[in-house]
Formats: C-alpha cells, structure tokens, sequence
C-alpha cells in the first residue's frame, strides 16, 4: 500500500470512528463491519435469505448477520413448522459453538428464552432432518447432537451463518 493510500484510509477510519462514537455501544462492532467497504474500497458482497427481508454482508469471508443479539437473530425468521424452528435453534447454536455438542436441554431452553414453538420430541425432529437424503445431524449420545458436514452446509446456505469459534462451557448440573 502506497503511502497516499495509507493516509487516505487513516483519514476514513478517523471519519467512521466519529460516527461510530455517536451510536449505542451495543451496535457499534456490527455498524464497524458494515462500515468496511467504505474504509478498505473493496465492495462487500450482499445476498437475501430466501423468504426473509433480512441482508447477510459477505466481507471477504466473514459472515456477518445483519444482527447485534440472540433475539434479533431470530426475529428475522417466521417458521410456522416447530420442527423448523428447531433447525433455527441449531442453526444459532451453530453460528456461536461451531460444531460443539448441542443438547435438547439447551435446544429447549433457547426456545424459551427467544418465544419460538418446537417439537416435544427434538431429538426425533433431529434424528429424522434431512436435505437431499443427506442427515444433517449426527447423534453423540442420548440427547446430544452435532451437525454434519451436510448440517453446516444447510445452516450457512438457509441461515446465512458461518460457524462459531466460541468455546461452550459444561454445565455441571446435567440432567
């Protein structure tokens, strides 16, 4: 890089940053990253999920959701099926843990938390998901679930998420 284009891209961090200091500090990393494309020049690419209003930004792979917490996360998805919204659920745990165990404890209590129906039996409902023939989850023990290679794929094509890196703590109390 040049060092006109150094000084060029100072000056937009400089201006991005004043903006960003006037917004709500739980929005301001999110409006950062959607605020990228003008500091760096390159175009971010946009796509829309199917069926949603909502944006998902594709900055140079990174995913970013158009979305600041759990809750607006899953409000810009309406399933009328409770099997898929516990899809919806696994697509979220997905996009926090990556590929880390997902029990129907924490299916259902992620479901009560954000106010969304799903299935009394989610372990039938995950043991049966499908997408072309291919399961999307595979069972690690009673009640325990993890995606595919096939259950990835789904969640980043249907969801727009990408998979997380966050490191889940084990709850001592299992039941």
């Amino acid at each position: 890089m040049d060092k006109e284009k150094f000084q060029e891209r100072i000056k937009k961090i400089k201006e991005v940053d004043e903006f960003i200091k006037t917004l709500d500090s739980s929005i301001r990393e999110t409006a950062f990253k959607l605020l990228e494309d003008y500091i760096t020049g390159r175009k971010r690419k946009e796509t829309h999920i199917e069926g949603e209003g909502s944006t998902v930004f594709d900055t140079g792979g990174v995913v970013i959701p158009d979305e600041s917490t759990k809750e607006n996360f899953f409000s810009q998805f309406d399933h009328e099926k409770p099997s898929d919204n516990a899809l919806l659920i696994a697509a979220y745990h997905y996009s926090q843990f990556g590929t880390a165990v997902l029990t129907i404890k924490e299916t259902k209590e992620i479901a009560d938390s954000v106010g969304i129906t799903i299935p009394n039996r989610v372990d039938v409902t995950f043991k049966g998901a499908k997408k072309n023939q291919k399961s999307l989850f595979q069972t690690v023990g009673k009640g325990k679930f993890k995606p595919t290679v096939h259950g990835e794929k789904y969640f980043k094509e249907t969801y727009g998420v990408t998979k997380g890196t966050k490191t889940k703590v084990e709850n001592e109390d299992k039941q």
